[in-house]
């Protein structure tokens, strides 16, 4: 079992980018969410202050070299199986209660933030559900090795069978 490279420098680049892009469109976007949606964003916000643009160039070469390492991590373990949330699921708009869930849930998250801003595939499966609340897996794999990840995943579902919410054969 290993970890993946440098996580948290992931999640810290991840989070002050993305907040720096999204802040120059919050006065437009924010009259077209709801409470909740506006609220979630505005947490985020204050977690990641908008940065420089010095800076958020000095970021743009943290991400080249986070992937770098995830491109070396990954040529050594091809496949990594993951859970898609770090903590027990939470209910639907558990996220939007209070700050302490907002933290909560996105640190859960935080593989999922970090493949998507490194930019390798993953493809998440349910494995089961427990006390009403979906579980699951997620494969990750190397740059433009999506055929692997898939394979994984349908052989996850041949294992356990594919979990949906219906039917949906007529």
């Amino acid at each position: 079992m290993a970890d993946v490279p440098r996580l948290e420098d992931a999640l810290d680049a991840y989070g002050r980018m993305t907040v720096t892009e999204f802040a120059t469109t919050w006065p437009v976007v924010k009259p077209l969410l709801g409470e909740g949606g506006h609220r979630y964003i505005e947490r985020a916000m204050a977690t990641f202050r908008p940065v420089e643009l010095a800076e958020y160039l000095r970021l743009t070469g943290v991400r080249m070299g986070l992937q770098r390492d995830w491109a070396v991590f990954l040529e050594e373990y091809p496949l990594v199986l993951a859970p898609v949330f770090t903590d027990p699921p939470f209910a639907p708009g558990e996220e939007l209660r209070d700050e302490e869930s907002h933290q909560r849930i996105q640190r859960a998250l935080r593989l999922c933030t970090a493949t998507s801003f490194v930019g390798v595939p993953a493809v998440a499966v349910p494995t089961g559900v427990v006390e009403g609340l979906p579980y699951g897996v997620q494969l990750i794999g190397r740059s433009y090795r999506e055929d692997l990840c898939l394979e994984a995943a349908e052989a996850v579902e041949r294992r356990l069978g594919v979990l949906a919410p219906i039917d949906p054969r007529p």
